[in-house]
Order: C-alpha cells, then sequence, then structure tokens
C-alpha cells in the first residue's frame, strides 16, 4: 500500500464511511480525548471538526494547536488483527477565520448534515485541522506513513 494515489484512495474511502474519530488535544500537564465529528477536504490537507467556544476541548486547541486524531475501522471481532485499518492524523489546529467560513460550513455539512443547527450556533468554532501526516496501520502493525503537504511517503 506505497502507492501515493492508492494511500489517498484507501484513506478518502476510509473517511466516508466514518463519522467520527478520536481527538487527542492537549492541556498544561495532561492529554484529553474526545470524540469528534469530522470532515476532511478532498485533497486530504485539511480536516474540520466542530465544537462550542465553552469547551475544554476548545480551550486546549486554541492554546495547544498540535493535534492527534484517530480514525478506525475495526469491530471488536478477534478478525480486526488483519482486517482492520486505523489511520492516525496528526497536525496543527486553528479557528477557520470569518472569510473562509463558509466554505469550511459546507465541507462539514457535506458529510455531516444532521449537525446542521449545531453548526450554525454562534457559540460553535469551526476548526480547521491542517495535516501534515497520516500514520496508516493495517494487519496491526504494517505501518505507512504519508506526509500530506509533501505528497510523499516515508518510512515507519
Amino acid at each position: 500500500m506505497k502507492d501515493i494515489e492508492t494511500l489517498k484512495s484507501t484513506l478518502s474511502t476510509l473517511f466516508a464511511e466514518h463519522y467520527f474519530a478520536v481527538l487527542a488535544t492537549r492541556a498544561c500537564d495532561h492529554l484529553h480525548t474526545t470524540l469528534v465529528a469530522f470532515s476532511t477536504t478532498e485533497d486530504l490537507k485539511s480536516l474540520f471538526i466542530c465544537t462550542p467556544r465553552t469547551t475544554r476541548k476548545y480551550t486546549n486547541l486554541m492554546q495547544y494547536p498540535s493535534v492527534s486524531l484517530l480514525v478506525h475501522n475495526s469491530s471488536n471481532q478477534t478478525t480486526d488483527t488483519r482486517q482492520s485499518m486505523a489511520v492516525t492524523i496528526t497536525g496543527t489546529a486553528t479557528e477557520v477565520a470569518p472569510d473562509r467560513l463558509k466554505s469550511a460550513r459546507d465541507i462539514y455539512l457535506t458529510k455531516q448534515p444532521h449537525m446542521s443547527d449545531f453548526t450554525m450556533s454562534s457559540n460553535t468554532a469551526i476548526v480547521e485541522i491542517t495535516v501534515n501526516r497520516y500514520d496508516i496501520v493495517t494487519h496491526f502493525q504494517d505501518v505507512t506513513i504519508l506526509e500530506i503537504q509533501n505528497n510523499r511517503v516515508v518510512g515507519p
């Protein structure tokens, strides 16, 4: 699975089939994980999440913008060691600027239309995560790393 176009196609399929990711953020002295609904750009260089500005998640994202997300297709079966895929996404989070808000919201709501009321709330921030890399694990231990901004596969 080292071909870049095949990797991108595999990631696009996984992300289209799964609505949620586990987001890891940092606070001063600890890490915090939470489940988030997400959407990606077509080129896979960015993804979007939404969160109220009053949450610990938002505070962490704004203070420490380096984040990690996990998306996987495991089903909690013993066969997952052979058949599942897990993708760790690392990147940098920023709140979407007002001039890009409509396009970011459109991308997000294309995948998550059921989140419309939440997304349109004046208290909800749309956060863009600029992806640095995807660590793709298949067969429980086969790792491929895609540096998406440079469009290259690197060793594990």
